[in-house]
């Protein structure tokens, strides 16, 4: 018995998508991101020093794919300082091209925490509920990330907010 049709499929086509340019795009994607997040972080310092503040202690809790901001304290040395009615340069590193644009102190500082949180549960994996402070210290130019993962609930102290919106303007 003879057989009449092939054995073996047709070849693939080749691939339509040009892997070495998606893969360039990345690593430009990921250096315009950390050169966006350093130039953030340094107005921010910037700006906290020159109104007197040394240091911002910003609680938050994380489930899954969401953090979120529970609050934020200022503080001058020792004493507990009210927000100053500043205005400040902010670039959100996930939009191409994006322009600069005015933010309240306030949500500056939750904006810029918020990019750090979500870019270091991305780049970690993690996606467990976790909560924590992260300490932005002006006078040293550093951040300080205190990071407990567990299966807690939303801490009921204050009125959160989820990363992606603002805060309300309110007291410090």
């Amino acid at each position: 018995m003879r057989q009449t049709s092939p054995t073996l499929p047709a070849p693939l086509p080749p691939p339509s998508t040009d892997f070495q340019m998606l893969q360039a795009q990345h690593a430009e994607d990921a250096a315009r991101f950390s050169a966006l997040m350093a130039a953030n972080m340094t107005r921010l310092y910037d700006h906290l020093a020159r109104v007197g503040i040394t240091h911002v202690m910003v609680s938050f809790h994380c489930d899954h794919d969401i953090c979120r901001i529970t609050d934020l304290t200022a503080w001058a040395d020792d004493v507990e300082r009210p927000c100053p009615d500043v205005e400040i340069p902010y670039v959100a590193p996930t939009q191409r091209a994006a322009a600069p644009r005015k933010l309240a102190l306030r949500d500056a500082i939750a904006r810029i925490t918020c990019d750090l949180l979500l870019d270091l549960r991305a780049s970690s994996g993690m996606s467990t509920p976790a909560d924590g402070r992260l300490s932005l210290d002006a006078a040293a130019r550093a951040n300080l990330l205190e990071y407990n993962p567990r299966g807690a609930a939303v801490p009921s102290a204050g009125k959160s907010q989820t990363c992606p919106a603002t805060y309300t303007r309110g007291p410090w």
